[in-house]
């Protein structure tokens, strides 16, 4: 049996996900040089205030060696602080700083934008399904 990539679901979406990161790429690189994985980074930090570079890499998808690379620069570029983790003096905590924040609040409206622009070739019912279908996939997967 020969393996059709048309209707290989991991091909598909990965395509896709490279797609979508390509196209919304000039969202945040027009008014900043923020990389995929800088940016990714900052949006987790500005949805759930502060993480250490563990909670990242899930948060955010990636490997350790790109999470850390994108923090690091953050750190360089004034966007990102990171803290003492009172719990575990070993780990750091990062959070945004105001900096951060202020770029945040910034390209944020452009995402939704952009996200919006995007969706307009789905209907609300299609929309709340494929969110349910990536919420049931998502939950095959962590099992």
């Amino acid at each position: 049996m020969a393996l059709d990539l048309e209707t290989f679901l991991p091909y598909r979406l990965a395509n896709l996900a490279s797609k979508m990161s390509e196209q919304f790429a000039p969202v945040y690189q027009q008014q900043t040089d923020l990389t995929i994985p800088q940016w990714r980074i900052l949006f987790n930090l500005a949805q759930f205030g502060q993480s250490n570079a563990r909670a990242l890499c899930e948060q955010a998808a990636m490997d350790k060696s790109t999470v850390s690379r994108a923090i690091k620069a953050l750190i360089d570029k004034d966007y990102v602080i990171s803290v003492v983790n009172p719990d575990d003096k070993r780990a750091s905590l990062l959070k945004l700083s105001e900096q951060g924040m202020s770029l945040y609040q910034q390209l944020a409206p452009s995402a939704l934008a952009w996200e919006k622009s995007l969706l307009e070739v789905l209907s609300n019912t299609e929309y709340q399904t494929l969110l349910n279908c990536l919420d049931k996939l998502t939950s095959k997967l962590a099992e």
